[in-house]
Order: structure tokens, then sequence, then C-alpha cells
């Protein structure tokens, strides 16, 4: 680990010292873990942290806040300048670990991560070949425009054009409206040489000519990579206008760009084609599947989904180190010092469960993440999109859940620190400001829930009809045309297992199970798919009720149940995490190489995560009576009790994390607890502190104090 030997010389709080001592686990065997249990990925990052720990601009972070855009923007560009050492020495493993151990954002993340991604499952063989180490190696710089300022989640509507010119074998790529403006791209406002731009595809028809206005045929929005700079002097190319969008609530050292093109010509070769193609002849050939236009997009929420598990750990980490240090108010006269706040219940109500939703949200990451290597695999080696629905349906839900819940645990921290949290000197309104636009980046998250309970309901249906596919079979009737069930996913294997289970209540599961209560994890994670299915099936009945009442405008029923899609959909996603974090515990607990201390430990967050879920919903896990009054009841007192079995451990779990100073950039949650001495230094020497008199007094109030009003 980096940081118990990087500050072992300086003083350190001996309240911190003393949490760490109580330490029921291995800090560093806890550690490992996080870090895939891959000792060449520890040392890259322990390489990195040094690095930036050691630069004398990257390890003062708390200098950004005082800087203007443009010095902010200036700085981000020479930490992004720093990224070629680094992959030259690490390769993208260090990359990677450079971007989540930087406390700021930096432009060149949307070129190494979004354009890449998206270029990487869009792009052909023959395309990546020749363009993608070019990108590598930042002579080209990209960025990836489908959002316009007109129209974001709906991305069928977008209304950026891309004619193909027969005569010439060419691409006319137009903003026919200032609607079709590309607005909020990240990198293009100032850096991208190139972006991929998603616009609709339209064909003339076999007897048509684009040239002289014949009839065109909309194939929909297709992807196609546009130059949008000169590589000789950055300004922009002929039809192009580009520009920064403005000040925004965070993310200010990434430029956030507009793109309006006007009747700008490219080859037909630049269309992103490993699922489709137009060919020699102006033919379109298409996908195998219609979701394989959107890959791109899965892949960059598959890394939201990983990072909410970084950024979420930071807040923590802050917000525990400084509540074990701050003190507040006396038990009782006789006490001589004052009380850590930590020991209070209610704060330890604001900070635990996001500690436990943190490694919960690891484990999630992590699954996710080999699913979609899986499935990618797939698809390029053998057109297999078997694994798509599931995965696409999972990373709509997963987004939405995880980058929301991360918003609120980073407030729920900040406001666990009380007035010191609203500096920017603790480092937590800058986290929050700059991750809290991921809520609505790559799909809004009060949109892309509906796109996972559409596949559940799908799912349910499979069910159902292979149900009735068995029924006939057994009574001499042949229904070979219903689908079966035996190609469901694993995870949604649930719906399946719930819709022929003969369990009425949990308490059967239990004595079936033997196991010996309601809080084991067995009985926990059951609660959870129980719940889920209930609320698909309740949906699923809602619509064949309004349907049989003679209401056959389907979107108006679906418009009028969106609240209820919505929570079907984080039913769902919550118990993929759970499921998640519990399939990796009992994964670490089979290899025999995990101590059982630190299985332990993970067990306790688990059922913490799971029962302060329960609570905050307890109404879906009572609404058919499966759980009854008194387990819901006990289940609210005993949550308070894995607060006591966690509080021992709460310093040491965020020090498994292994953050740096310089990656926190806050006054109130560094490694050795120094907070109220580097508070003070870093208000007190700010610039703002230079001229006791500040400008503007002379002349504006000055003549007020010496007036005789």
């Amino acid at each position: 680990m980096y940081c118990p030997k990087a500050y072992e010389n300086e003083k350190k709080n001996e309240d911190l010292e003393f949490e760490r001592s109580q330490s029921t686990f291995s800090v560093s065997e806890l550690n490992f873990i996080l870090n895939k249990s891959d000792p060449n990925i520890m040392n890259i990052k322990n390489e990195i942290k040094k690095m930036i720990d050691n630069d004398e601009i990257i390890s003062k972070p708390q200098e950004i806040h005082l800087l203007s855009r443009e010095e902010q923007y200036k700085r981000a560009l020479y930490v992004s300048s720093k990224i070629v050492d680094i992959k030259k020495r690490f390769g993208e493993i260090g990359r990677d670990q450079y971007y989540q151990t930087l406390f700021e954002e930096i432009p060149f993340v949307i070129n190494d991560i979004v354009f890449a991604c998206a270029f990487k499952s869009l792009a052909s063989e023959e395309q990546m070949n020749k363009l993608y180490e070019k990108f590598q190696n930042y002579q080209y710089l990209g960025s990836y425009s489908q959002t316009e300022i007109g129209h974001g989640s709906n991305v069928q509507g977008i209304e950026t054009t891309c004619t193909y010119i027969k005569e010439t074998g060419e691409f006319e790529l137009n903003s026919p409206t200032l609607t079709s403006t590309k607005f909020w791209i990240g990198g293009l406002g100032k850096l991208a040489t190139h972006t991929i731009v998603f616009a609709q595809l339209l064909i003339p028809s076999s007897s048509s000519s684009s040239a002289q206005g014949g009839k065109l045929k909309n194939y929909g929005p297709h992807p196609f990579l546009l130059q949008v700079r000169s590589l000789e002097d950055h300004t922009p190319m002929k039809g192009i206008i580009v520009g920064d969008i403005g000040p925004k609530l965070g993310f200010n050292s990434i430029d956030n760009g507009f793109l309006r093109l006007d009747h700008v010509r490219i080859p037909r070769s630049n269309m992103l084609s490993r699922f489709f193609r137009v060919n020699e002849n102006g033919e379109y050939e298409k996908p195998k599947h219609p979701k394989l236009i959107y890959a791109g997009m899965v892949g960059v929420r598959s890394n939201m989904i990983e990072n909410s598990f970084v950024c979420l750990a930071r807040a923590v980490t802050i917000a525990i180190r400084y509540s074990t240090i701050r003190k507040q108010f006396k038990s009782n006269r006789k006490d001589k010092q004052e009380k850590k706040i930590i020991e209070y219940s209610n704060q330890m109500n604001r900070i635990i469960p996001y500690l436990a939703q943190t490694f919960a949200f690891f484990f999630t990451g992590k699954r996710f993440s080999c699913e979609f290597d899986q499935m990618m695999k797939a698809v390029k080696q053998h057109q297999d999109t078997t694994l798509l629905s599931e995965l696409h349906a999972n990373s709509s839900g997963l987004k939405s859940l995880m980058t929301q819940s991360t918003s609120d645990g980073i407030e729920s921290c900040r406001l666990s620190c009380g007035g010191h949290g609203y500096s920017q000197f603790s480092g937590l309104p800058y986290l929050w400001s700059n991750y809290v636009h991921m809520s609505s980046a790559e799909g809004e998250s009060n949109l892309l829930p509906q796109q996972t309970t559409k596949y559940l309901l799908s799912i349910l249906r499979k069910v159902l009809s292979s149900t009735t596919t068995t029924t006939n079979s057994s009574s001499g009737n042949d229904s070979s045309s219903t689908t079966g069930s035996n190609d469901i996913g694993q995870s949604v294997q649930y719906i399946k297992d719930e819709f022929e289970s003969s369990f009425e209540n949990i308490n059967q599961f239990i004595q079936e199970k033997e196991i010996n209560s309601i809080i084991h994890p067995d009985s926990l994670l059951q609660l959870f798919k129980h719940r889920s299915f209930i609320l698909i099936k309740s949906i699923g009945e809602s619509i064949q009720m309004q349907m049989g009442n003679g209401n056959k405008d389907i979107p108006q029923i679906w418009s009028d149940l969106n609240v209820e899609i919505n929570h079907c959909c984080k039913a769902h996603c919550q118990l993929y995490v759970v499921q998640s974090f519990y399939d990796q515990i009992l994964s670490l607990s089979s290899g025999g190489t995990t101590s059982s201390s630190t299985i332990s430990v993970l067990i306790q967050l688990l059922q913490t995560y799971c029962i302060w879920i329960i609570n905050t919903n307890f109404v879906d896990f009572l609404q058919d009576q499966y759980v009854e009054i008194s387990q819901i009841d006990f289940l609210k007192k005993s949550l308070i009790n894995f607060y006591k079995l966690l509080r021992p451990n709460l310093v040491p779990l965020v020090d498994s994390f292994d953050l740096c100073n310089t990656t926190l950039g806050s006054a109130l949650g560094s490694y050795n607890g120094d907070v109220y001495s580097t508070l003070y230094k870093w208000a007190s020497t700010q610039p703002f502190n230079k001229n006791s008199v500040p400008l503007g007094f002379n002349e504006n109030i000055k003549p007020l104090i010496n007036s005789k009003l």
C-alpha cells in the first residue's frame, strides 16, 4: 500500500491512529481485493501516486479553486500532457489508473474513454488498423457528438443529417436547423481534432439522384468520423462552426462544445462500419441487431458504472476521517473531551450506508465490466448478439441507479462535514459538482429505466408463454410458435424462479434453506428477488387491466405508469448490485486465500446495504405479505446494530481504498488527519488575502463610511 509508507514521517492525528489500531481485519488484504488481486495494478498505482504527490503543480489540487476558467483549462492541459510518459511506462492500465488517481478531470479523458469506447465498438477492423493508433498516440484527439441542443435522450429524433451522394461516393453532413446543433460534446469546444457525429442516414432511392434532389430514405441515426480542426494550425475545417458552450455547474476543466455543419463532405469510408455500411452501389447493409448502433454508448456506460465506486470512495473517506477527528459536545459534565461526531447515530446513518454502497458498487462494476467485455467479444468474433439485449437493459438501469446514488452519497458526505463541508477546501463540493452531471450524461436517469423495465416485461411474457406452452403440450395441444424460457439471461433468471416458486413467504424460504435468520445474506437476497418480481408482475397486470378496460393507447398507458416503471427498474438494479456483491463474497470465501475476518466485514457491509435499502423501500417488501411487518420492524432496529458492528472498522475500511492526499484534495480527509492547521493554512494564504483592502473598496465603500448619512 502507498499511504502508510508515503506519509510515515508526517505527524499523525492520535484519534485516527487509535481507530487504525482497532481494525478487526487486514487492511492490506482488502486493498489487494480492491485492486482485483493484481500486484501489477497495485505497483502501477503506487508509482502514479508517487508521481502526482511529487509534481509541483498536480500535488496542489486546492489551487484549482483559485483559478479562472482559462487558468483551470491551461492547468488541465499540463496535467493531460503527463499521460504520454505514463502510457509509455505502464500502457493503458497506467493511463486508466492516472485518471482515477487525479483530483481533477482533464480533457484527454474524452479521447481515451468516451471516444475510444465508441470507436472500438463501432469501427471496422480496417478502420481500427488505420486510425486507432493515431488517437491512442494523441496525434488525433477524438470526441463523441450525439447530443443536440434540441434533442438529448431521444436519439431517434436527432436532426443532423448525413446524405449519401451517389455521384461522388461521399457523405454530406449538415445541420439543417438551429436545434440540430451538436451541444454538450465533451472535449470538442477547444481540443478535439476529430469527432464521431451521429446523424440521420439519408440514401437516395435506386431511381433517384441526391444531386438532383431526388427521394431520400431515412435509415435512422448512424455514426460518422469527421475531422473538425486542421492538424496544421488547429483552426476549424471548412463548413464547420465549433466552440465551447460556456461555464457549467462543474466539470469546467473539460471543454464541452457545440458544433454546426454546413454541407460538409466526407469520404464513404468515414462511416463507422463494424456492423453496417453503405456499399459502393449506395445500398445499405443493415446490422444483425438494431441496438448494435449504440454499442459504443453501452461501453461508455460500463465505464460510468465502474467509476461510481471511485468517486464515492473519495467522499466516504473524507467524511469518515473528518467525523473521527471532529468533536462536538460532551455526553456528561465529567467527560474531559467532547464526543467524536462519528459516535452519534445520525452521523453514522449519513455515512455508513454509503460506505457499504461503495463496496457494493465496486463489485457491481467489476461484474458488469466482465459481462460487457464478454458480449463485445461474442459480437466482434462471431456476430453473436445473444447477450446484447440483457446487457443494454442492465446498462441503462445500472447507469441510472448508480450515478444518482453516487451523487446522493457525495452530498450526504458533504452534509456530514457540517459547515466545513461547504468549503471548496473540503474537496467535496468540487467532487460533487464534477460528478453530478453523470446522472444526465449518456442517457437521462429519469428515462433510461424505461428501457430496462421494457426488457423485464419481455422476460415476464417469455416466462408466461413458456408456461402456456407446457400446459398446452401436456393437454395434447401444440403451440410450437411460443418462445421458451431456456434462453433467459443470468441477471433475470429470478423472474422465472419466482414465478415457479412454491414459497408463499420468506419464512418458508428460511425453513427450506435451513438458515437461521432473516438477516442472513441468503434471506436478504431472496427478499430482493421477490420484491423485484412482484413489481414487474404488478406493472404487467396494470397494463393488461387498462387494455382489458378498452384502453388501447399503449403509449399513454405507459406514460401514466412512468413512476412505477422507474421504481421497478430501480428494484431490479438494486437486486443486481446485491447479487454482485454477494457472489463476489462467496467467490472470495470459496477461494481459500481470503481470511475469515475480511470475509466477515464484507458480509457486514452487504447486510448493512441490504437492510438500509429495505428500510427506505419497506412498502415494496410488504405489499403481498411475503414478509411480515414484525420482520420489517426487526430489520429496521437491526440497522443501528450493524452500524455499531462496523464502527471500529470505519477508518480501516476507507484506508483500504489507499487514496493519496493529492487524489482527495481535502483539508478534512488527509491521511495524517491534520485538519485544522491545513484548513487555516489554505484559507490564510489564498491570493484574495494578499491585500487587506479589496479592489473596489476605496471607490465604492469608503465614501459611505466617511459620509454623514
